[in-house]
Parts: C-alpha cells; sequence; structure tokens
C-alpha cells in the first residue's frame, strides 16, 4: 500500500528515479506539462505540507501528486531527511549541504561552494534562477537537533525566494504549517485530497487506448481508493490484456506487485497485522477488529487508516462499520492464504464465530470454505442452517461448487442444500421438471438423469438408491431434513419443491423403517397434493398411513390435526360432503395451535360447498387472510382469503368480495383465480376471459388452478356468446377433473350454464347428474348481470351515483350532458332499468359500484 511507513532515503530516490522527478543535472527531463493535477488539486503552492499518519509514506503521496501535475518549467528536487552525515558533520550540516547540492544539479551554470553551506547559500542558488523549483524534504521531523530552527529556516527561504515551492512531508502538525499558513500561501495534502475522480480514471484509461465507460470508472475507483499510482498500474495491466473493442474487463491483479512493493513501508506497530486480520471481513466493527487483533490499539490503527483513505466507514444502527479497499482486501487474503496458512485459518475460525454469533450464517460458511476448515463448516451448517437457506442464491451455488464430494456427504443438511435448495439462474431442460427458479429442482434432476445407464423416472424418484453411499447416520438424518425443509417450503407457498422433498423423504423413511418420519411425510406429502387439486394422490398417500402409522399419530396431535384436515380437504374436493372425515374436523372441539389456521379454512370451506352461506358472519373473516407474504400461514393465508372470497360471492356480495381482493397480500395464481371469478360473478365477462387465459398460461400448472380457469373461461364465454370457445374450455375442464377427481368446482359453475354445454362434451352430463344425485346444488349463483358496461359507462355509473344532476357528471367527467345521456341509455339497456335511481341500486346489488356514503 503506497501509504505507508515514511521511505528509506534510497528508496525515496529510487521511487523518484522510476517516475522522472529527480531532477536531473543539465537536463529539464524532470520537467511537467501545464495543466491542472488530474487529483483536481491543482500545482504546488509556495509552500505544500503532505501530512499523513505515522506509518504512511508520505513521499509517495508527494509523489503520486506531482506525477499527476502537469506544469511547465518546473524541476523537481527530492531530499531525504535521513541523510548520512559526513565526517564529524552535524546533522543540520548535512541537511544543508545536500539541499545545496541538489538544487546545483538543476541549475544551469551553477557550482558547489567550498566549505561549509548553509541556508544563505541555498537562498543565493534559488535567486539565481530564472524558473521555478519544487524541493520535496522527506521526514523533515527526522532530522536530529532540527527542530524550530531548520523549520524557520525553510520558511525564510520560501518567503524570500518566489522561484521555490516547498513541499514538506510531515507526519504531524509544526512550526512550518502553523506559522507558514500565516505568512505564505500554503496548503495541507492529506492522501483523500490526492485521489482520482471517475473523471480523472477516464481520462488516463483513454491514454491507454481503453474505452472505460464513466459507472467503470467509478468503479476502479471505489476498489482502489483512486490512489493515482494504484490505478495507472491496474491500468497499464489491463491495457495489455485488452484485445481492442468496446468491452474491458479492469484486472485487479495487475496492481499485486505495487501493493506487495508497498506493503513493506508499513512501520506503525501492529497496522500491518490490522490491516492483514481485518482483511478477511467484507466489512468489520471496531469490536470485531478488536477481537480479531489481541494487543493491537485498533482505535488508533483505524483512525490512521482512515486519514490514509484505505479504510472506509459508514454508520448502521449507530454504529460505525469499516471496510478496506476492494484491492487491498484481495491482496491481503491472497498474502496470508499463500504466506501464513495456519494464521489464515485461525483467523478463519474467528470471524466465523463473530459471522455465526451476528446471524450471518451464509457468510461464516463461505469463510470456512476458504479455508477448507471442514469441522467446523459441518457444525456451522448444522447450527445456522435457518439462517443458510435464506443466503442468496448465486451465493450458495458458489459455495457448493467449492465443497468436495466428501464433506457434503458428511452432512444431511449440506446434501438438502446442494440437492433441494441451491439453484440456478437457468436450469437445464429436463422433461418433467418445472422451470428453474428459487426452489426449483431442475439442478436435481439434471444430476439425477446424468446418471449413465439408469432408468430416469426410476433414479429421479428413489433416493433410497441416489443416497445409497451415504452413512446411516446420514440418511436417518436427510429423511429429517428432508422433511422439515419441505415443510418451510410448504407454509412458504413453494409446493412444487415441498412435495418432492416430502416424497424422497418418504422413501428413505421407508427404507430406514422409521414410522415416524414415514407418516409424517406421506401426510406431508397429502396436503401438498390436496393443495395442488389432486385429490386421487392425495388420497393415495394417506392410505400409506397403516397400524403403525396411526400409532404415531395418537401421540402426535399436531400431525394427527394435519391428517385429518388433509382427509377432510380430499372430501370436500370430491364434494363427498357427508363424509365421515370432514365430519369429524368438522365436530372437533378442540385443536391444536398448529393446525387452527388449516381446521379454520376446512369448517369454512364445508360451509361454502354446503350452501350453508350465512354460518360465517362477516365479521368471522380468518386472521391469516390478512397476512402479508412471507409469514409462516402464508399458504393457509392464501387459501383462506380464496374461501373467503368464494363465500362472500355465494352470499351475492361482490363488492364486499372485490374489496377483499384488494387488500389480499398474495398476486400469484390462487388469487388470479379468484379474481377470474369474482370478475365473472360481476359480469365483466371480457375481464374474466381475459384473467383465466392469463392463469392457465402459468406454468407449471396444478389441476385446481387448471380446472378452476377452464369453468370460468367456459362461463364466461358461454355469456358472450361465443360457444365454441365456452365448449372447448369446458371439455378440458371435465378431462382436468376426472384426471384429479376434484369435482369441487363443477358445483362452482352456474349448473344452467353447464347443462347448455353437456351435448358438445361428452361425460358432462353424466357427471352434473352424479351432484345432483347427492344433492349438491349450484355453490355459487348464476351472474345477476347479463351484460359487459364498457369503461367509459362504469365511470359515468361510479359519479352518477355521487352526484346529484346529469350536468354535475358532465362536468366532472369533462362530457356534455347528450354525451352523458347516450352513455346512460346504453346502461339502462345492459341492466334492464329505467332510471338513473333504479340504475344506481341495481348497480351496487350486483357489486358493479360502491354503495353511496350518506
Amino acid at each position: 500500500m503506497t501509504t505507508g511507513v515514511p521511505v528509506r532515503a534510497d528508496t525515496a530516490h529510487q521511487l523518484a528515479a522510476r517516475s522522472n522527478y529527480r531532477g536531473l543535472p543539465r537536463t529539464h527531463s524532470s520537467r511537467i506539462p501545464q495543466a491542472r493535477a488530474l487529483s483536481g488539486v491543482g500545482g504546488p503552492e509556495p509552500l505544500t505540507i503532505v501530512r499523513a499518519p505515522h506509518g504512511f509514506g508520505k513521499s509517495t503521496l508527494a509523489a503520486q501528486w506531482l506525477r499527476a501535475l502537469q506544469e511547465e518549467d518546473l524541476d523537481v528536487v527530492w531530499l531525504g531527511a535521513d541523510i548520512v552525515p559526513a565526517l564529524h558533520e552535524e546533522q543540520v550540516a548535512a541537511f544543508w549541504t545536500q539541499f545545496v547540492a541538489r538544487l546545483v544539479e538543476v541549475t544551469p551554470g551553477s557550482v558547489s561552494p567550498h566549505g561549509p553551506v548553509g541556508s544563505d547559500d541555498a537562498l543565493r542558488l534559488l535567486l539565481s534562477r530564472d524558473r521555478a523549483v519544487v524541493v520535496v524534504v522527506d521526514r523533515l521531523e527526522q532530522v536530529p537537533g532540527a527542530g524550530h530552527a531548520l523549520e524557520s529556516a525553510l520558511l525564510d527561504l520560501v518567503k524570500a525566494a518566489e522561484q521555490l515551492h516547498l513541499i514538506v512531508c510531515a507526519r504531524e502538525v509544526g512550526l512550518l504549517e502553523v506559522v507558514g499558513s500565516a505568512t505564505v500561501d500554503s496548503r495541507v495534502l492529506r492522501p483523500a485530497d490526492l485521489a482520482l475522480t471517475a473523471e480523472d480514471v477516464a481520462a488516463l484509461a483513454a491514454q491507454q487506448g481503453l474505452p472505460l465507460g464513466r459507472e467503470a470508472a467509478a468503479q476502479l475507483v471505489e476498489d482502489t481508493g483512486g490512489w493515482p499510482a494504484l490505478v495507472r498500474v491496474v491500468l497499464a495491466g489491463t491495457a495489455v490484456a485488452h484485445h481492442g473493442g468496446d468491452e474491458v474487463t479492469i484486472d485487479l491483479d495487475a496492481g499485486r506487485w505495487f501493493l506487495r512493493a508497498a506493503w513493506d513501508e508499513f512501520a506503525t506497530p501492529g497496522l500491518a497485522d490490522l490491516v492483514l486480520r481485518t482483511s478477511l471481513l467484507a466489512e468489520f466493527t471496531a469490536e470485531q477488529a478488536e477481537a480479531l487483533c489481541p494487543g493491537i490499539d485498533v482505535k488508533a490503527g483505524i483512525s490512521a487508516l482512515q486519514g490514509a483513505g484505505l479504510v472506509r466507514s459508514r454508520l448502521v444502527a449507530g454504529t460505525a462499520v469499516y471496510s478496506h479497499l476492494t484491492a487491498v482486501r484481495r491482496e491481503c487474503v491472497q498474502r496470508l492464504r499463500t504466506e501464513q496458512p495456519d494464521l489464515f485459518s485461525e483467523l478463519s475460525r474467528t470471524v466465523a464465530r463473530e459471522l455465526l454469533a451476528d446471524g450471518r450464517t451464509g457468510a461464516a460458511v463461505v469463510h470456512l470454505v476458504r479455508a477448507r476448515l471442514w469441522d467446523e463448516l459441518v457444525e456451522s451448517v448444522e447450527t445456522g442452517w435457518r439462517a443458510l437457506v435464506g443466503y442468496g442464491e448465486h451465493e450458495l451455488i458458489g459455495l457448493l461448487e467449492r465443497l468436495p464430494a466428501e464433506v457434503v456427504a458428511r452432512s444431511a443438511r449440506l446434501v438438502v442444500l446442494r440437492d433441494y435448495v441451491a439453484v440456478r439462474s437457468s436450469g437445464p431442460d429436463v422433461p418433467g421438471a418445472a422451470p428453474a427458479s428459487p426452489g426449483s429442482l431442475a439442478p436435481l434432476l439434471h444430476r439425477v438423469y446424468e446418471v449413465a445407464g439408469a432408468e430416469p423416472t426410476v433414479r429421479a424418484q428413489d433416493p433410497a438408491v441416489r443416497y445409497r453411499d451415504l452413512a446411516p447416520t446420514v440418511r436417518r438424518g436427510l429423511a429429517l431434513v428432508l422433511c422439515e425443509w419441505a415443510t418451510d417450503r410448504l407454509v412458504a407457498g413453494d409446493s412444487p419443491v415441498a412435495h418432492v422433498a416430502f416424497a424422497d423423504a418418504h422413501l428413505l423413511a421407508d427404507e430406514l423403517g422409521d414410522v415416524r418420519l414415514r407418516t409424517r411425510a406421506a401426510v406431508g406429502a397429502a396436503l401438498v397434493d390436496v393443495v395442488h387439486g389432486e385429490i386421487l394422490s392425495a388420497a393415495r398417500w394417506l392410505g400409506t398411513l397403516d397400524a403403525d402409522a396411526h400409532a404415531v399419530l395418537d401421540v402426535e396431535p399436531a400431525l394427527a390435526a394435519f391428517a385429518a384436515a388433509t382427509r377432510a380437504l380430499v372430501a370436500i374436493g370430491r364434494l363427498d360432503l357427508r363424509s365421515p372425515d370432514l365430519e369429524g374436523v368438522l365436530g372437533a372441539e378442540a385443536v391444536v395451535d398448529e393446525a387452527r389456521g388449516l381446521v379454520g379454512t376446512v369448517r369454512l370451506l364445508a360451509s361454502l360447498v354446503r350452501g350453508e352461506r350465512d354460518s360465517v358472519a362477516e365479521g368471522d373473516e380468518p386472521s391469516s387472510a390478512r397476512n402479508v407474504p412471507g409469514d409462516p400461514d402464508d399458504l393457509v393465508g392464501t387459501i383462506a382469503t380464496s374461501a373467503r372470497i368464494d363465500l362472500l360471492l355465494a352470499q351475492g356480495r361482490i363488492f364486499q368480495a372485490r374489496s377483499l381482493l384488494a387488500r389480499a397480500a398474495g398476486q400469484g395464481p390462487a388469487f388470479i383465480l379468484a379474481r377470474a371469478r369474482t370478475a365473472y360473478h360481476g359480469g365483466d365477462f371480457a375481464r374474466a376471459v381475459a384473467l383465466a387465459r392469463q392463469g392457465l398460461a402459468i406454468e407449471p400448472s396444478v389441476p385446481r388452478l387448471q380446472t378452476g380457469m377452464l369453468l370460468v373461461l367456459a362461463a364466461a364465454e358461454s355469456a358472450r356468446g361465443h360457444e365454441a370457445e365456452s365448449t372447448a374450455a369446458a371439455r378440458d375442464a371435465l378431462a382436468a377433473c376426472t384426471a384429479s377427481g376434484l369435482v369441487q368446482y363443477l358445483a362452482y359453475t352456474p349448473r344452467e350454464v353447464l347443462r347448455g354445454l353437456s351435448a358438445d362434451v361428452p361425460g358432462l352430463a353424466d357427471a352434473l347428474d352424479d351432484l345432483e344425485t347427492r344433492g349438491v346444488g349450484d355453490i355459487l349463483p348464476a351472474p345477476r348481470v347479463v351484460a359487459e358496461l364498457s369503461e367509459r359507462e362504469r365511470e359515468v355509473l361510479e359519479t352518477l351515483a355521487t352526484s346529484d344532476s346529469l350536468g354535475a357528471v358532465a362536468r366532472r367527467l369533462y362530457l356534455t350532458t347528450n354525451t352523458v345521456k347516450t352513455h346512460l341509455r346504453s346502461i339502462y339497456r345492459k341492466l334492464g332499468t329505467h332510471s338513473a335511481a333504479e340504475t344506481v341500486q341495481r348497480a351496487v346489488e350486483c357489486g358493479l359500484i360502491e354503495p353511496p356514503q350518506g
């Protein structure tokens, strides 16, 4: 890091020579063309103090600044303060000897004076010059016995010689700075003042032939802190690898040699160690730094780093959080890993513990993977599972790709993390696999199908074979973790993943002979199926619950309640309204808390399909229906809200149904179906058709969504007179009902509409006869509005309800009165009304508009 310790004299001269700063005899190769500095600071004042905390190369900062300057007629002289005096020569005398000797080198026609020299000789040389000279004095405070006398002499030179621009690299505030600022034009420069801007970097890149855009230039400033020398090195390395074109890939590693060379400039005790140890953290607090850096004055170190522009800070909840520059952090981590592997492992453990304590399991695991600390990794995954599964998708993928297979095989949770949690943004095209999305199974199925010589469908459904090489304890743990993961995904609404995980858990538990886990997995899979509308499949899962499973249910009331609710939902899906399974849930007096929301939803649905429309009071809307996405009861809330909307439709309360839909948290397929159904029963058939087709386009489709949308589409198209479209939708709906066993939605559709289509839909009449034999009538009434209103007609209706005259309606809608009358005549005809008052009343009854207030 170029802002390191004070530089040795020879180091300073070498650096100056590399940068063409040191004045050379009889030449002007060190001249710098006149222009403003790229850093925006400008050229040197008569007196410039370059000041940085102890431990940073102030002379290097001065070199960076002067390299950025472009001014004509300037010679530059570098003077190290740790000059070795001649025999019997005092240190201050040696300083003036070197000062004058360097001036002679850049002053044509001048000669070195004989004998002892002092500040007067320097002044005579300066006054003999016809052009400016910049003298850089490094580490003036280290000249023994210098004190105020030497500083006063230098200040007198600045005042007396206009040709002199003095730059002093200082660690602390001294006489030159205090008195100089009051007597001559001066400035104090700190590292942050010398940082390049994005515009500067873009200009430098252009000089290297790199078309660097504003955003990329700003990112390079962010990564390097804008250090001029480091930016130049990185751009030079990037230019070597650039092969033309508009795409530029910045190579931060090109600055590695520069950072490594500058590393040795650290001199403040503990400062290098502080940077190294905290570099493992993307961000850190002072407390975390103290835990990583015992025995180091962390507060002073951070202050020094901030003063040099090496550390950024921000406030998070009132606490200062620090971060290293990206380039610095990359180099430090690489240095630790390659040169101090034991320290790297030790620090990684400490960092992981700090992150785990802060709840950042994903970041902790990344550190442990990087350090290959497998024991600690497995332990962290086990203890921090909940936080880890919520880690970023791409981070998880990168993490898992770096894990050896034998390490994954040591932990059931790592296996689940690899095969069921981590996903790719675009998964492989696997037959039967859902499109890749958070929680999708495309990567898992891809790995399964790649097994040579195996039957894909068998392998995809046989985790007992897939995981046969795992240790027995891991296999047993895998069944448990899969049940936990599937439950989490189910309540979060990610039911496709939940179903596969439950099914795999069931097969593993069956192989292990674990009745408890097998029962839990079967109930979970059945619940997922019944939510999807796969009634036949759900019944098959419930049929696997044998005598041993019932023994488990007897001692696990929550699991038993979920099993009973699932059976009841199967009965509702079949419209088996007198099923003992349904009666058992409806008659239960006590319900465990875990299943209360689901049991309440079952009772709501039972009231709906049994025609008990007034059994649920308006204020009894399940609290879960008001949940926001992400709540633990999100799935139950979605089902309950949809059931509540259907109940309102059954009661003819269209407006209240729309109001509840507007408040519903979810926007998923279940609510699209509710919106389509509400639009149909409100008489907005065109919107109902559009929403139904939107729902049918959702992939992957499930029977509940598919059947519901097809039946709404059939009824709405029939109302619009599109008989061919209506018949096709009804035919597809009946096929879906037959395949899944879900007949519930047939009763949601007006019987008269379906009877009218039955002549062209084989099997539909028999299905309707079966409903009537079982005493199932129309659950939802036919729409009361038999024609559609245009958008403008709806606006006229809504305005009419709150206006006292047609003229008022016309003024509010910026229409003529005749136009309003034309719209009203069309509305009268469509609603079968004859006056404005009757029309408003009819529109309120049909839920087309909100009841007028007052």
